[in-house]
């Protein structure tokens, strides 16, 4: 029986799905994933299947702002990752998520050992690390952002095989050299679990009004803009309110500027605990997508595929040659404005809010799509046929 790791650094959702899918197939599966992120939500609660658990925690939280303490985390969450690999003594690892500095060290272990290594790659975070250091360290950003890219090339270049979430990717691949048959493209899913909860009783235990509710709900880091949210909520007035469910830099950036417009229907909370999802998503009228337009090259927000299985229609700002556009329009389950353009964002959102057949075409739209596209075992299949390759 095949022993199989999967570690998911950012501890989302539709990964545990996969893992318990492989571990009802007959294999043994164990779950990896970071548990010292504050900015992440917590999706990693309950397996089923008898999946194991591992969770991998660093002394203290993730720094993600501080550059050289998040550099020293990351070399200490590599060094917490190869203790689980050599316990769990897996046959094979699947590595998504993780920065490159803990990636490099879950490659070296594997391939020390002699374990085949997947490279599941969400995204380019060598060419997203660049950008942000060019913008943070404008003297020395470039070089080191150019070494990170370089470590990225080389684990890809390495690894036994690359799971790919979006075609887009495919000619940074092409331009590393790496044979067509070693890359493979699975896009990421939705978890196909219930939404159904109290909308009233989660919006009375957050004293929210009965305005109709436009939710964000998600990581808001540098590859989102949360000016345009609260943009949105000026131009909404009185009209609705608008609901960021979030932590970290654009989360407290909203709450500062509320201290300075209080006026506004626009409120910020926390990360809510997974049993509490079901009513905050129920509770919302419309969700919202965010990504800017430098990170499209590098990025797909995967929030998205959340939307799609919430039912609910879909207001997006997003770059146009992203895939979550593609899933947009393709679906027909929501509007895509461009990320730059703030006053067609909340022109789309008076238009929803005024046209409740609409909303309802576009809730019936999402459903339907993710009921088609986000079966596990049909997404199980292709895994498993991938694995089979690389242990062939």
């Amino acid at each position: 029986m095949k022993r199989i790791l999967i570690h998911d650094f950012g501890g989302y959702g539709f990964p545990v799905t996969l893992s318990n899918s492989l571990q009802s197939r007959g294999y043994t599966v164990g779950h990896a994933y970071c548990s010292s992120l504050i900015t992440t939500p917590r999706n990693v609660t309950k397996t089923s299947h008898d999946v194991t658990l591992l969770p991998i925690q660093t002394k203290h939280p993730l720094n993600k702002y501080n550059f050289i303490e998040r550099w020293k985390q990351e070399l200490e969450y590599g060094h917490l990752a190869q203790k689980v690999i050599l316990h769990f003594n897996p046959d094979i690892v699947i590595s998504a998520n993780a920065p490159l500095n803990a990636q490099k060290r879950i490659h070296q272990t594997c391939a020390k050992h002699g374990i085949p290594f997947i490279f599941w790659l969400q995204d380019r975070i060598g060419l997203a690390t660049s950008q942000v250091l060019k913008k943070k360290i404008p003297v020395f950003g470039s070089g080191i952002g150019v070494f990170y890219q370089m470590i990225e090339g080389q684990l890809l270049r390495k690894s036994n095989a690359i799971i790919s979430i979006t075609d887009d990717f495919i000619p940074y691949l092409e331009n590393l050299h790496i044979a067509p048959e070693r890359y493979h493209i699975i896009e990421n899913w939705g978890t196909l679990s219930s939404f159904h909860g109290d909308p009233n009783m989660w919006s009375k235990q957050h004293q929210l009004s009965d305005l109709p509710i436009f939710l964000y709900a998600g990581t808001l880091s540098m590859k989102h803009n949360p000016s345009i949210l609260l943009d949105l909520s000026l131009q909404l007035g009185d009209q609705a309110q608008v609901v960021v469910v979030s932590q970290g830099k654009g989360a407290d950036w909203l709450k500062d500027a509320l201290k300075q417009s209080p006026h506004l229907n626009l409120t910020v909370l926390p990360y809510q605990n997974p049993d509490q999802l079901p009513a905050m998503y129920a509770s919302a009228d419309i969700l919202l997508v965010l990504l800017t337009e430098d990170a499209s090259e590098f990025s797909v927000p995967s929030k998205l595929l959340t939307c799609l299985c919430a039912g609910k229609p879909i207001l997006s700002a997003i770059p146009q040659n992203n895939l979550a556009t593609r899933i947009i329009n393709k679906s027909g389950a929501g509007f895509v404005t461009k990320p730059e353009d703030h006053d067609m964002f909340g022109h789309q959102a008076k238009y929803l809010l005024h046209h409740p057949d609409i909303c309802t075409s576009m809730s019936e739209k999402a459903q339907k799509w993710a009921q088609e596209n986000f079966e596990i075992n049909r997404i199980t299949d292709q895994f498993e046929t991938i694995i089979t390759l690389v242990q062939s």
